[in-house]
């Protein structure tokens, strides 16, 4: 594990009990985030990423996580009478994998820089569309609002980090950024990592959620249990090489994505549940993904 993830997490863990700090912290931090430093990234890294006809495994396995998550939280969600809130933190938050932040430092760890180029196919093509399109969709259809295809087509188009995705297909056949924006853009985007940790480190409360524990254990055992294990069966039937296969599986066992956490607790979905799936799945995954990396080489 990179020890920057655990240095980060635990500085906010620590700032959380012995500090005191401003109560617009975290909303602050979450909207750095969202609108500065996610969109630089995608920027900087969507118009070097190569797709070919083999890249399209590592995409759709993330598909398979994000749509695995949606069907289980909308079954179990009709099952249990979980207000339709709940049902989409469950979908958005279990449904889209920490593929990049905490991707990207273990993959290279267990495979090398082979392994890393397939990593920022699944993220890039993979969960940060899916982030951007359905995750915003499901993200208007929870929020209470009552949903028209204007509202979520206005909500899609405006969400800044789509806004730098089609900038980014546009751009690149150009080759991406001119180099004099490449650099600072990128420097920009670093700052999502230790942020974002730090950030999660601010909200993380082991204390379950009141009435929140099915929602709880739903989203974080398909997260880092479920999810890993369709994906495997569908990577094992795709004919791809072996590296592709478990890069694959190992960035669908990847705990929530940071971004998809952010983007429901700014929607008032249920902010308490997503920050906690979000942190239990998180410090579970650093003993969830070596266990699947070991199974995976056996």
């Amino acid at each position: 594990m990179n020890p920057l993830l655990i240095i980060c997490l635990i500085m906010g863990i620590a700032a959380r009990r012995f500090l005191s700090y401003p109560e617009q912290l975290v909303p602050s931090i979450n909207w750095w985030l969202i609108t500065v430093a996610l969109p630089c990234l995608i920027l900087t890294l969507i118009p070097h990423t190569t797709i070919n006809r083999e890249s399209l495994v590592p995409v759709a396995g993330m598909w398979c996580v994000f749509l695995g998550a949606l069907a289980v939280a909308v079954i179990i969600g009709k099952v249990l009478s979980w207000p339709r809130a709940v049902t989409g933190v469950v979908a958005l938050v279990a449904g889209i994998g920490n593929t990049s932040f905490m991707g990207y430092p273990i993959v290279q760890s267990y495979y090398g820089a082979a392994g890393l180029q397939v990593a920022v196919i699944a993220d890039q093509v993979g969960s940060f569309i899916i982030l951007s399109t359905l995750g915003v969709m499901v993200m208007a259809l929870c929020s209470g609002q009552t949903p028209t295809v204007k509202m979520i087509a206005q909500k899609v188009v405006t969400f800044p980090p789509f806004i730098a995705l089609c900038l980014s297909l546009a751009i690149k056949p150009l080759g991406g950024l001119p180099e004099f924006l490449q650099t600072p853009f990128s420097q920009i985007g670093a700052t999502l990592t230790p942020l974002a940790l730090f950030c999660v480190g601010l909200q993380i409360a082991l204390r379950p959620p009141r009435g929140g524990i099915s929602p709880l254990i739903t989203g974080v055992v398909w997260k880092l249990v479920a999810a890993p294990l369709v994906v495997w069966g569908f990577v094992v039937v795709s004919g791809a090489s072996s590296l592709t296969q478990q890069v694959t599986v190992i960035e669908g066992a990847m705990a929530p994505m940071i971004a998809a956490a952010i983007m429901a607790q700014r929607a008032g979905l249920q902010p308490v549940l997503a920050n906690a799936i979000q942190g239990y799945a998180i410090l579970l995954s650093f003993i969830t993904i070596p266990i699947w990396h070991t199974l995976l080489s056996m």
